[in-house]
């Protein structure tokens, strides 16, 4: 956690957007909430955001036993 990773924005919804990852060797599945796409208000996700799209994430957490990870862009 704490550390910048590349992900790929995989699927794009109303509440944030869905990502790949690999962090430390193993891959993940991620999840930028809305909240964490920019400072600013998002009324639209895929105004900011695009599927295939790569771009540098910063780690919140990881769900080690579901091979989940929170993604935050605002904070890179």
């Amino acid at each position: 956690m704490g550390q910048i990773v590349q992900v790929t924005i995989t699927n794009i919804v109303n509440f944030g957007a869905f990502c790949d990852a690999v962090i430390d060797g193993k891959s993940y599945k991620g999840l930028i909430h809305i909240s964490e796409i920019t400072d600013g208000y998002v009324s639209d996700v895929a105004d900011h955001l695009s599927v295939g799209q790569k771009l540098d994430g910063y780690v919140i957490s990881i769900d080690e036993p579901k091979s989940q990870a929170k993604i935050s862009l605002k904070r890179v």
